[in-house]
């Protein structure tokens, strides 16, 4: 899943580096489809884009943040009231 992308965008790291430090990139297939200011931006442009089709979402950096859009878009809480549960023997 998304290996074209992930393939394009390290062949293109450098280059997307040197024009556009700490952007956002926004790419489907072999296509840069948009710079963007904030994750947010990137992944609402992309969803107006493209629907429910992948597309790859990249900090432009040396060592990108790890993002999970999941938890920053809501889908899924950090905070789960399972969290603190723990398996109980079977008795």
């Amino acid at each position: 899943m998304l290996d074209v992308e992930r393939a394009y965008y390290q062949k293109m790291h450098g280059d997307l580096l040197s024009k556009y430090p700490g952007q956002i990139v926004v790419i489907k297939g072999q296509e840069v489809i948009g710079l963007f200011h904030t994750i947010q931006e990137a992944l609402t442009g992309g969803a107006r884009r493209f629907g429910m089709q992948d597309f790859l979402v990249r900090e432009i950096a040396d060592s990108p943040r790890v993002s999970i859009p999941a938890l920053s878009l809501g889908l899924l809480r950090a905070d789960s009231p399972f969290s603190n549960q723990r398996p109980t023997p079977d008795a």
